[in-house]
């Protein structure tokens, strides 16, 4: 079916088909297949990674992600959140605009042209508008979190309940909620940051690696100082941290990574068999 060194996939009853591709496929795989999406064609291939063992422990670096920075890491660096949604919004708004202007709706709003040729192609667009920013995203995600993981032995990031913290603020009708408008756009740009995506993508690329992950409660982490221990909401200002015990002062999301640092470093000192 693939043929690695002239890079083309035989698919029955087409032949022959010149394939792109990132990446080499082993010799040996399990199943494969052919999906479309957008008017483009996909091989997926399926096939089994050796297990790697964990590398031993000398490098530790604590990850807190943001939404003004996508990351921050232990070490000193702010890793920027290039936003992809909100930098793509307007073209993905003009593709919205242009497959309105080629619908026609019925008086209770079903589309009566569907399988008109100008409303397809608009729909192939706005499809293919949306397909690029998910592509962007992954592609930059995909980048911070093989950097991370190469650099380090064991990456420590925050258990955090992403269902729970973008759920909407409407409320209901006996009890609305408050600044829905403002929480709608703070889930906005927390979905566009794609936090989950970089714990899922960092954590399966440990997993072939040999990296450790520890996961670490996040209560209070932007509030504590990691030097001295002490707890206090005036700690931090908007982007900036400074401990009013010992004076630590530092970027906000740096402080809240050095004590994620500090929180794993207590967690594998108190597992029997620690690297």
């Amino acid at each position: 079916m693939f043929d690695d060194a002239q890079r083309r996939v035989r698919i029955p009853g087409v032949g022959a088909v010149a394939l792109r591709k990132g990446r080499r496929v082993p010799d040996a795989f399990g199943r494969a297949w052919i999906v479309q999406r957008t008017g483009r064609w996909y091989l997926c291939v399926e096939y089994d990674i050796a297990e790697v063992q964990p590398r031993p422990i000398e490098t530790l670096i604590g990850i807190d992600r943001g939404v003004h920075v996508l990351a921050a890491t232990s070490d000193g660096k702010l890793i920027p959140n290039p936003a992809i949604g909100e930098r793509r919004r307007s073209s993905t708004a003009r593709s919205q605009r242009e497959l309105e202007v080629v619908t026609v709706r019925s008086a209770d709003g079903r589309v009566l042209n569907r399988h008109d040729r100008a409303r397809r192609a608009a729909v192939q667009r706005l499809a293919r508008s949306r397909e690029r920013e998910v592509n962007v995203r992954r592609d930059v995600i995909h980048k911070v979190s093989r950097a991370l993981v190469d650099a380090y032995d064991a990456i420590a990031m925050e258990a955090l309940n992403l269902r729970a913290m973008t759920r909407s603020a409407k409320g209901t009708v006996e009890k609305p909620g408050r600044n829905v408008k403002a929480k709608s756009g703070l889930n906005r740009r927390m979905l566009d940051a794609s936090f989950g995506l970089l714990q899922r993508m960092i954590a399966y690329k440990a997993e072939s690696a040999g990296t450790t992950i520890v996961a670490v409660d996040p209560r209070f982490s932007s509030q504590t100082c990691w030097k001295c221990g002490h707890r206090e909401r005036e700690n931090r200002r908007r982007r900036r941290f400074a401990c009013r015990r010992c004076g630590f002062a530092t970027h906000a999301d740096i402080a809240a990574a050095l004590e994620i640092r500090r929180r794993a470093q207590l967690a594998l000192l108190s597992e029997p068999h620690a690297g």
